[in-house]
């Protein structure tokens, strides 16, 4: 006998006990009545069952037993009820409120069951819900027969397997709880289930299922679907472990997804957020294809990402090239990464990028971290990309966009763009270009289509085929009038001028600006301005400007009242009164109808008069070289300053060397002098002149001529070369010059004026004072000192009264004009010619006393008179009486009658024989 059995006997028995303690306590009364006995608070023991209920009614001739509000115990199962039957077989029926409780921990309830004694099962045909709490299971159908153990459980009809995370439809199912299996026979249907939390519906049909207890893990083998929030899933191959929900489907597997097939080796999940999807990817929607190595699919963010060498392709010839793609279900966006670039290509376009994203039902397109996209019609390249294909809109995010039809290219921090309008709105570091135009500021607004483009901040506009810009505080430019408006300060810069003003108003078609105020013109260099109130300009033309002018270059101003500036000519036309001044050089001047040569900085004027520091200038004509500080006097020229006035038809002075040259005769008047020259020169600062043809005159007759001049007019030390002559006095006696060089030395009297104080005369060098002429290659005459000194190569010619020629000749010579006394020292040489006689004399010095008609030779003294030879240390020769006296060591040599006499040597020294010659 079994413990089982052993308890239900001792069960039994503590029942009978009860039952008459309780009969024999309470006199319950047992009645009759047609063969029906009645027991409140029964309690019915057999060898099958274990019956306790409120009321038990016993039908004797039916041997059939009811029971109300009874609870039966049967081999371990404990069944509650509103009503209980044993029939006459003592098989057991329950009706209303069942519930059933096993040793397994399975409970059941139904509103009928019927326990079948002979094979031990309990049935039911009306509907059952069984559960085990401990597992989590919850089990339903409309026909239920299990063993009172619970551990064979068949369900069929309508069946309804539960757990914590799935519901499984199914036309029967089978549990067995030696192998904890619920077999699901048939058709199934999972429906409605949540899995996972808030990661949405999970549902699917099945044939044939196992769910295993004890793992929680469901299998199948046969084909299947499971569709997740609109994704299904296929395969003939199931594991799924209900409690972690992890599963695996395998073998034929594919997906399909917003009419994409999606085909792979496997799905799995370790039950988190995350699906796999292995081995190689590929899937289609019959126009776009794409595959990859492997993908993941993640419940809670609902998007599918696939990874490894993915490609994608459509019917158009697209490619897609990239590392990862990323497809929101939601909201169908798809998204595209790569460590290096992401690239699409097609027919039409090529897209290079890090990331993209494209939302699939709104047609919007965004590419990030980096990118370039090519097509025919468009090109761009930046950080981040957005375009809408259904407005035409979209931006750029420091990057540049490029129309490839209409030339237009734009670029910045950010650029929106309309296709539909035509329109680009840049903002920072803005930049927009089209066939004519190049716009750049810090904000940019394009409206193709309207005609404008919108300039709100600091702006430079350039145009192409002009070659000239505009720069600005803020601009407007209709593009249909083509009229281009600039508000405030504004800067124009063409080739070849500058213009600035206040407020322009410029038309593209006729290249013609208003300036409304505050005009401001430069030269092409930039360094000639033009100041004006207002005027207006044509591109590479003119610019007038209309009053009050004011004109600078260099150190100049100038100021007028109207001016015309020929660009091209790069001539400034300046009609009426002009006066400029130079603030650096102090220097004014005055002119009428003048003309300014921007590109060689010259001025050309009449009716001149000006002056800087130290000179008043005037002329008839003037040009004026304003960037050298260069004057070009014409016609009635005249520089003056205190001392000297410089006259002549063209003279060039330099304000800044404060040189003056004249390129043709001149005329200097200079103190007491007047100066003569074809061409010369003249330092202002320094009085330094230099000339060709130079004559010079003083009021005192003094006259002085050389090919050139150079010399210095406030010391009046001047050098003459190349045919010089000159003329001085000597107390009234005038002192003639001449040679190939003469410097002239003068020297200021006590009333301050210049007198000469030397004249060095060199090669070939003449003086000439009335019967004497020296020469010599180098000349001195001091007409103060009244002395003149003559070295290398010199020679005195003295002519006296009766005609008669001496020359003397000498290293070197010395004497005073005033008392014509000349010595001579080295190789003296004297040479007399009186009527047919010669005198020739040599000594080492001599002295020559015009005035005295003597001439003193000392020192190896030779006197040929043609007649004898007198050789002395010393002889004195009168001119006049043309006698010599020789002193000392005398030696007389006659030629007449080839007599000689010889005198005692006492004699000759003492001086006392003489050579008388009539």
């Amino acid at each position: 006998m079994n413990k089982k059995k052993i308890a239900y006997r001792v069960i039994i028995v503590a029942v009978l006990v009860l039952g008459y303690l309780n009969y024999f306590g309470n006199e319950k009364k047992i009645e009759k009545k047609e063969d029906i006995v009645e027991t409140t608070g029964a309690v019915y023991d057999t060898e099958e069952y274990h019956i306790e209920a409120d009321k038990q009614k016993d039908f004797l001739k039916t041997n059939e037993t009811v029971f109300e509000k009874a609870k039966a115990v049967i081999d371990g199962m404990i069944l509650t009820g509103d009503n209980a039957f044993l029939d006459a077989g003592k098989n057991l029926l329950l009706k209303s409120n069942i519930l059933g409780k096993s040793l397994t921990g399975w409970e059941f309830e139904t509103q009928e069951a019927k326990y079948n004694k002979e094979n031990g099962e309990i049935e039911s045909t009306i509907g059952v819900t069984a559960i085990n709490k401990a597992e989590g299971i919850e089990v339903s159908g409309k026909n239920f027969k299990s063993d009172t153990k619970m551990e064979n459980v068949v369900l069929s009809g309508d069946v309804k397997f539960k757990t914590k995370n799935m519901t499984l439809s199914a036309e029967k199912a089978k549990y067995n709880d030696k192998d904890k299996i619920v077999d699901i026979d048939g058709n199934s249907f999972l429906s409605g289930s949540n899995f996972g939390n808030e990661s949405g519906v999970l549902s699917g049909n099945f044939k044939g299922l196992k769910y295993n207890v004890k793992t929680n893990i469901l299998t199948t083998s046969n084909s299947f679907m499971l569709d997740y929030n609109g994704i299904k899933l296929y395969g003939d191959n199931l594991v799924l472990n209900d409690k972690t929900e992890a599963f695996k489907i395998s073998k034929n597997v594919y997906v399909l997804a917003d009419g994409y097939k999606i085909d792979m080796e496997s799905i799995t999940s370790d039950g988190g957020d995350n699906i796999s999807f292995n081995g190689k990817i590929s899937g289609t929607n019959g126009t776009y294809s794409f595959k990859g190595d492997n993908g993941v699919y993640n419940k809670v963010t609902r998007k599918f990402v696939l990874k490894g060498n993915v490609q994608g392709t459509d019917k158009s010839g697209g490619k897609l090239l990239t590392d990862m793609a990323i497809y929101a279900l939601d909201t169908k966006e798809l998204e595209l990464i790569s460590d290096k670039n992401t690239e699409y290509t097609s027919p039409e376009n090529r897209i290079l990028t890090k990331n993209l994203i494209y939302l699939t039902e709104t047609g919007e397109l965004y590419l990030k971290n980096g990118y370039t996209y090519f097509s025919d019609k468009y090109n761009s390249k930046g950080e981040n990309f957005f375009y809408n294909k259904v407005t035409g809109k979209g931006y750029v995010i420091k990057g540049d966009i490029k129309n490839n039809i209409e030339n237009q290219y734009a670029s910045g921090n950010r650029v929106d763009f309309d296709r539909q309008e035509d329109s680009y709105l840049i903002d920072g570091d803005a930049y927009f270009e089209d066939s004519n135009y190049i716009f750049e500021s810090q904000k940019i607004d394009y409206l193709g289509k309207k005609g404008f483009v919108y300039l709100p901040n600091e702006y430079i506009l350039k145009r192409k085929k002009e070659k000239d810009t505009f720069e600005g505080l803020k601009g407007e430019y209709n593009l249909t009038t083509e009229v281009f408006k600039s508000f405030g300060h504004f800067k124009y810069v063409s080739v070849d001028n500058i213009v600035e003003g206040t407020n322009l108003n410029f038309n593209q078609k006729t290249g013609i600006g208003s300036v409304e105020k505050d005009l401001v013109a430069f030269d092409r260099k930039g360094e000639t301005k033009l100041n004006s109130v207002s005027g207006e300009f044509k591109e590479n033309e003119f610019v007038k400007l209309k009053d009050k002018l004011v004109l600078r270059s260099g150190d100049i101003i100038v100021n007028a009242n109207s001016a015309d500036y020929q660009i091209k000519d790069q001539k400034i036309y300046i009609p009426g009164e002009i006066v400029f001044e130079d603030d650096v050089k102090k220097s004014t001047g005055k002119m009428y109808n003048g003309v300014y040569e921007a590109d060689k900085k010259v001025f050309t004027g009449e009716k001149f008069n000006g002056k800087d520091v130290k000179n008043t200038l005037k002329s008839d004509i003037i040009k004026y070289f304003t960037s050298q500080g260069n004057f070009v006097l014409e016609k009635n020229a005249e520089i003056k300053d205190e001392k000297t006035t410089l006259r002549g038809d063209r003279l060039e002075y330099n304000k800044n060397t404060e040189v003056a040259i004249s390129p043709k005769r001149f005329e200097i008047d200079y103190s007491d002098y007047n100066i003569v020259g074809d061409k010369g020169a003249l330092d202002k600062k320094t009085s330094h002149l230099t000339g060709k043809n130079i004559q010079i005159k003083s009021k005192l007759n003094e006259e002085f001529r050389g090919d050139k001049v150079e010399g210095t007019l406030d010391n009046m030390n001047l050098d003459f070369t190349g045919n010089v002559s000159g003329k001085i006095y000597q107390d009234g006696v005038p002192v003639n010059f001449k040679g190939d060089f003469a410097r002239v030395y003068f020297k200021k009297d006590a009333q301050g004026k210049n007198q000469v104080q030397r004249v060095e005369a060199r090669k070939n060098a003449v003086v000439q004072k009335e019967g004497t002429t020296l020469y010599s290659d180098y000349l001195e005459i001091q007409p103060e000192k009244k002395l003149i000194f003559g070295k290398d190569n010199t020679k005195a010619v003295l002519k006296d009264k009766d005609g008669i020629v001496t020359t003397v000749t000498s290293n070197m010579m010395t004497g005073d004009l005033n008392t014509e006394i000349i010595d001579l020292v080295g190789k003296v040489v004297i040479v007399r010619k009186d009527k047919d006689k010669v005198l020739n004399a040599t000594s080492t010095k001599a002295k020559i006393k015009n005035k005295d008609n003597i001439v003193e030779l000392r020192g190896d003294v030779v006197v040929d008179d043609g007649e004898s030879v007198i050789k002395s240390d010393e002889a004195d020769y009168n001119t006049k009486t043309n006698k010599v006296k020789a002193r000392g060591n005398v030696f007389v040599d006659y030629k007449v009658n080839e007599k000689k006499s010889i005198t005692s040597a006492n004699q000759v020294k003492s001086g006392y024989n003489k050579i008388l010659k009539k």
